[in-house]
């Protein structure tokens, strides 16, 4: 891994995105678009891929499983549809159940209701307030 601090040299830049795109293939099974894209600017993708494997493959406090059980709830949430066919995936090869996947879903989909009635109500609340 190169030091952070330091920028990688442009002609050196190409081959960390090849190395990279590689392991990203070997893990997912595929390279993800946001990968595939942003590895068309070596200076953003190495930074990225730097954080991306911080956050899923190294964390200091939380083991495989639940990152990618966070992962899925927060994906739910989210609505993102790419992500949850990734981390879904992720999580199975792991050995997370189907049990544990739906709960993680469901968790962040009541997250999102949660938030979009929070948000409504208060209007309503407020339109009521102002009628009386």
């Amino acid at each position: 891994m190169t030091d952070t601090m330091e920028p990688i040299e442009e002609n050196e830049q190409d081959s960390v995105v090849k190395e990279r795109l590689e392991k990203i293939r070997k893990v997912y099974g595929f390279t993800p678009l946001v990968s595939e894209v942003l590895s068309e600017r070596g200076d953003i993708f190495i930074p990225f891929t730097d954080l991306t494997a911080s956050v899923f493959f190294r964390p200091k406090h939380l083991d495989q499983k639940t990152v990618e059980l966070a992962a899925i709830s927060s994906a739910a949430a989210l609505a993102s549809e790419h992500c949850l066919g990734v981390h879904i995936e992720q999580a199975k090869s792991l050995g997370v159940t189907e049990e544990e996947i739906f709960e993680a879903m469901m968790v962040g989909s009541m997250m999102s209701m949660n938030r979009s009635q929070s948000i409504a109500f208060r209007k309503f609340k407020d339109s009521r307030s102002r009628e009386e």
